[in-house]
């Protein structure tokens, strides 16, 4: 069955992913994975034999178990009545490199989604790479749609989405994953869009977006459109989020393109080192 995955570091952050991966699970009817990875490089200070390598895998996968059921369990519990509907709830502790292990994870078959702390969220006694690396890993170049949670997130509901789009095609390549989570979830739907071209382009793409809307499986029935002039991406989105108190913002990024260098330096890495609300990230490809 699918799943969604939730990297934990044992940090806030990941304490509240769990609640929010498991909310999603319940909603969404897919199983829930929590899983830690630790480098032996950096958890051990020299060579170590393969027993002690075992006996680490041991202690961290009963200290994974405990902090998953004190983190799912409390929301389980909230859905009295719909036992039978729960999603079942695993665990697996892997030793590597965190961000190379969980974006193969995130590529596999079976994952639907991947919910964890934003960079910035992880543990304060990790290296600073760590866990940001892991956020920026997945985020950018992850196989499957992933949510970051920035520090201090604790709300598993989410009442206002907004989809950031620039040309409106991309809608269409993400509306699956968009509009199941939004079927899920039950918000205020919004879209939002930074105009950055000329007048024509902004006019023409405009009408295309609302011809879109009228077509079966548009991510939402009911929305509102938001136009937001001209002016850097980042800053202007990561206003609008604050300002209009947004839940979960959803982003595109394009995957082996041209442009994409590009786009990530000057858009999505900054929304994901300076968001304040949750982000999801949808992969586009020519082939979505």
């Amino acid at each position: 069955m699918k799943n969604i995955l939730v990297p934990v570091d044992f940090s806030n952050t990941s304490a509240a992913a769990l609640s929010f991966g498991t909310y999603l699970a319940k909603i969404m009817d897919l199983d829930l994975k929590a899983v830690h990875v630790f480098d032996a490089n950096f958890s051990f200070a020299q060579v170590v034999s393969t027993g002690a390598l075992l006996a680490e895998k041991e202690r961290l996968t009963e200290k994974l178990n405990d902090f998953t059921q004190a983190h799912a369990l409390p929301v389980l519990a909230t859905f009295q009545g719909n036992l039978e509907t729960l999603p079942t709830i695993l665990t697996e502790v892997f030793e590597g490199s965190p961000p190379k292990m969980i974006r193969r994870l995130s590529e596999r078959v079976e994952t639907e989604l991947v919910v964890m702390g934003g960079m910035g969220a992880g543990k304060s006694d990790n290296p600073p790479w760590l866990f940001g690396g892991v956020a920026r890993e997945i985020g950018l170049r992850g196989g499957c749609p992933v949510i970051l949670l920035p520090p201090g997130y604790s709300s598993p509901s989410v009442n206002r989405v907004a989809i950031a789009f620039g040309d409106a095609e991309d809608i269409k390549k993400t509306s699956l994953t968009t509009r199941r989570i939004i079927k899920a979830l039950r918000p205020e739907v919004r879209f939002v869009h930074v105009s950055q071209n000329t007048q024509s382009f902004e006019r023409e793409n405009e009408e295309y977006f609302l011809s879109l809307a009228l077509e079966p499986g548009f991510p939402s029935n009911t929305f509102s459109y938001d136009s937001l002039p001209p002016g850097p991406v980042a800053h202007s989105l990561l206003n609008y989020a604050r300002d209009e108190k947004i839940g979960l913002l959803v982003l595109n990024h394009r995957k082996h393109s041209l442009w994409e260098d590009l786009f990530l330096k000057n858009h999505v890495k900054p929304l994901l080192r300076h968001s304040e609300v949750p982000l999801l990230i949808v992969p586009v490809t020519d082939q979505n």
